[in-house]
């Protein structure tokens, strides 16, 4: 599915514009580290998808949530006022982790690369050394290839079953 250049535009705007009201118009504490990571405008731009990501792990992902849905007829009515739409969007809110993914595919690609700077360290092959050496030298024999039968013969029928 297409995103017409209105939705992209609008998507573009409330993304800025919730990003400032969050942070700084917003007084409860439980978002204070809440950021807007993706904002998705349906067709009809009657709602929108907000994707948030929070940065304290002591406020449970619910209660996140639970207060941006609270705090939701307020952040319209502050983008109606900003951003001159003739209709805001109903602000549905999602919960982003794909930092959090981020952080934990950083993690492993560090630890493969200090498994593999010690493994050199120690003098051991690698898996691409090996399969670098194994590339490098020719096959004692090439694989066999069964017997090109006829198209009508009865054993490439039986074959082909």
């Amino acid at each position: 599915m297409s995103t017409t250049i209105r939705q992209q535009r609008v998507s573009e705007l409330l993304f800025e514009e919730l990003g400032i009201l969050i942070a700084n118009e917003l007084k409860d504490p439980r978002l204070s580290y809440v950021d807007v990571t993706h904002v998705r405008v349906s067709p009809d731009l009657r709602s929108a998808r907000v994707y948030v990501y929070h940065w304290d792990k002591d406020v449970p992902r619910q209660q996140v949530l639970k207060a941006l849905k609270k705090a939701a007829p307020f952040l319209r009515s502050q983008l109606a006022a900003r951003c001159g739409l003739r209709q805001v969007p109903e602000l549905l809110f999602y919960y982003d982790d794909t930092p959090e993914q981020a952080a934990r595919v950083d993690q492993i690609l560090a630890k493969i690369a200090a498994e593999r700077a010690g493994r050199e360290a120690a003098g051991e092959s690698t898996p691409e050394d090996l399969a670098a050496a194994s590339a490098e030298t020719p096959a004692a024999h090439p694989p066999e290839r069964p017997e090109e039968s006829a198209p009508g013969d009865v054993a490439s029928a039986e074959q082909d079953r």
